[in-house]
């Protein structure tokens, strides 16, 4: 059964701790961190933060909590979604090929692992993935709500080396940042 809204519920919730953690991460780490969530044209377009680098400029990134990712295993890779219900827009590319982003950071909430991904490099390895597989890429379909399905790839960690770096970040106790306990 289908829930009523995707953006709602336990899962919204734990998606929500998990990039307040992140972000916590991020100000810990980084010379300034502007939270866009609560924009609604960045939400549309996929970007939750801009990170200033150390020569000023702003950095975009995506927030993802993805509780099955880890170096061994699969990243899920949004493609597209189709709307069932509406009259005019109902296929749309999905973040992985959408978002403005230049950064993709994936955290899974239990273990705390914590990958970066350069957005450039992650979309070429997926695109090479593909071509490589073919017909035989892992495609996972997910029935988002109501009104929406997701179709995703599923591209093995072990394909992606090179683009991204791994953390594990913690959350924080009582007042204290989340930290990197190891970069790998």
């Amino acid at each position: 059964m289908r829930q009523p809204k995707s953006y709602d519920g336990s899962l919204m919730k734990i998606a929500k701790t998990n990039e307040d953690i992140v972000l916590e991460w991020l100000k810990s780490s980084q010379r300034s961190v502007i939270d866009f969530r609560e924009f609604r044209l960045a939400q549309r377009i996929d970007v939750d933060f801009g990170i200033e680098t150390v020569d000023g400029q702003i950095v975009l990134a995506e927030i993802k909590s993805d509780r099955w990712i880890s170096s061994t295993g699969n990243l899920c890779f949004e493609n597209h979604r189709i709307n069932h219900f509406t009259t005019d827009h109902w296929f749309y590319l999905g973040w992985g090929w959408r978002s403005p982003a230049q950064k993709l950071i994936v955290r899974n909430p239990s273990s705390g692992d914590t990958f970066v991904f350069h957005f450039h490099a992650l979309r070429r390895a997926v695109a090479r993935h593909i071509g490589t597989l073919g017909k035989r890429v892992t495609i996972l379909i997910i029935e988002t709500d109501e009104q929406k399905t997701t179709f995703n790839y599923l591209i093995p960690m072990k394909d992606l080396s090179g683009c991204f770096r791994h953390f594990v970040v913690t959350q924080p106790r009582g007042d204290r940042n989340a930290k990197n306990q190891a970069n790998r």
